[in-house]
């Protein structure tokens, strides 16, 4: 009986180990497969495929749901990401990235993922025009991929596509030598990379250099740029192969060959699948719009002109709430951060606070036993309240020099030196970031404006200091009021002071 019994036993200790081997190679089969499924959809994705994207990445996420799958997750959320981003639904985008993001373990052992995800992230704030955001996101994916020992090609892709996204920006903010400066840096990671391999980022490449030339009116180099980016989209869908020929169409109208520019803007317009990239295909529909009146076609202009207007007003109106909805959770992001920033200050505190509370019921102990230990006590004392003294006079000193530097930022303004408002941020660094989450179209000059009142500068002095009329910077008063929406009663100074120093 004994004996049989411990067969039974033996017999079911290697059913059990049979089946968790069974498990765990039906799991490994499982992964195989949804890491086949997200190269095909990334395939999918380089290919211009946008709506089998979508369905392909709900599936991804769906079977790395049922597995725990990290890896499928983050991928499945990412690609859903891009699809929502090229549709310009920002919101969508910036929530899945978010969700993408969230599983820290996997992505601290896959950094070319990782950056990608920071990359996407910037490209949804940029598009926001939330440009310090975008910055700031692709700042940390440059810092991901230097973090990396040995770079891959994706992770190249990645680098290039982050300066070429930069370029953009600049080119947003009119700042042709930042852009051109991006731009360069672009080309020379490119050039080390296989046509196989980067037919995209060399394609958009040529169209951010095609843009630099044309703002430049440098129309022979802007032509041939623009025709070389459509040689590497050849037979494939891209939205920079789309503003490619709205390049060369408006590369015409500055020729004034009104024929070619209608070739092109027709070829573009066809390029475009329902949905698809409306901010696009919105500046398109004007650009359209804005040839026909040239060529006094009023019912032409007046029907492209109303296509444009409701792109756009239906764009217009979702990137606002869409705006408003981002700036509000990374400001949630923020509050929570801080949050967790007191409490642990707290924490650190109370451990101070304790110790130092163990270290004085010491003190005392010693004293009591011993006049010698007293006599030590009373050393410790003296150097504590010198080293107190000493961080005091460090404090004097910081603020000195926080007053210098005050003192020197009035002087390049009231020398009305370039460099002006450069040495103001760093004197008070927080003044833009604030300024652009009232109103994010702030213009540099009107930042600059502003921190002429913040420092104090009455209306004739800003005046006498810019060489400009009494009468214009009373008009730059009231647009800045206008743009911040504070009332006339109010006082501008007063109020950017308690705006801009306030926690």
């Amino acid at each position: 009986m004994g004996f049989k019994r411990d067969f039974c036993n033996l017999f079911l200790v290697l059913f059990i180990l049979e089946s968790l081997s069974l498990s765990g190679q039906n799991s490994n089969s499982q992964q195989r497969k949804i890491d086949q499924l997200i190269s095909r959809t990334n395939e999918l994705y380089l290919n211009g495929e946008t709506n089998q994207v979508f369905a392909s990445s709900k599936k991804i996420i769906n079977l790395s749901e049922q597995l725990k799958y990290d890896k499928g997750l983050s991928y499945g959320y990412y690609y859903l990401a891009a699809y929502f981003y090229d549709n310009a639904k920002f919101r969508e985008s910036v929530q899945n990235v978010k969700k993408a993001q969230q599983y820290t373990k996997y992505l601290a052992k896959d950094k070319t993922h990782s950056a990608k995800l920071s990359a996407l992230l910037g490209g949804n704030y940029l598009l926001l025009e939330l440009y310090t955001l975008s910055s700031e996101n692709y700042r940390k994916t440059i810092d991901i991929l230097e973090s990396k020992s040995q770079k891959n090609i994706t992770d190249s892709l990645t680098e290039s596509a982050t300066y070429s996204n930069l370029s953009y920006l600049f080119q947003n903010i009119n700042m042709p030598d930042s852009m051109y400066y991006y731009l360069k840096k672009e080309k020379k990671i490119l050039k080390k990379i296989k046509f196989k391999d980067a037919y995209i980022q060399k394609g958009c490449s040529c169209l951010g250099f095609g843009n630099y030339h044309l703002s430049k009116n440098k129309i022979d180099s802007a032509q041939y740029y623009y025709n070389k980016s459509l040689e590497f989209f050849n037979g494939k869908k891209h939205p920079c192969k789309i503003e490619s020929l709205i390049g060369l169409g408006n590369l015409y109208i500055h020729q004034k060959d009104y024929e070619k520019s209608h070739q092109y803007y027709d070829c573009a317009l066809k390029s475009f699948e329902q949905n698809n990239f409306p901010d696009i295909k919105s500046e398109l529909l004007k650009k359209i719009s804005e040839l026909h009146i040239s060529q006094g076609n009023a019912s032409e202009a007046k029907k492209y002109h109303d296509m444009y207007l409701k792109v756009h007003t239906e764009l217009d109106g979702r990137k606002k709430n869409e705006r408003d909805f981002v700036l509000n959770e990374v400001m949630k992001e923020e509050k929570a951060k801080h949050q967790k920033e007191v409490r642990e200050s707290w924490k650190l505190t109370l451990i101070i606070s304790s110790l130092l509370i163990f270290i004085s019921a010491f003190i005392i102990y010693l004293l009591k036993k011993s006049k010698i230990r007293n006599h030590k006590a009373l050393e410790m004392a003296k150097q504590l309240r010198s080293e107190k003294a000493v961080q005091e006079n460090e404090k004097v000193i910081v603020k000195l020099q926080v007053n210098e530097a005050f003192n020197e930022v009035r002087k390049l303004a009231k020398e009305n030196s370039s460099e002006f408002f450069t040495k103001f941020q760093e004197v008070c660094p927080h003044f833009t970031l604030k300024m652009l989450s009232i109103n994010p179209k702030f213009k540099v000059s009107e930042l600059t404006f502003a921190a002429y009142i913040y420092l104090g500068f009455n209306t004739k002095e800003i005046a006498d200091y810019t060489f400009k009329a009494v009468k214009t910077i009373e008009n730059n008063r009231y647009n800045l009021r206008k743009k911040l929406e504070i009332s006339s009663e109010k006082d501008l100074r007063i109020w950017l002071r308690n705006y801009i120093d306030s926690e």
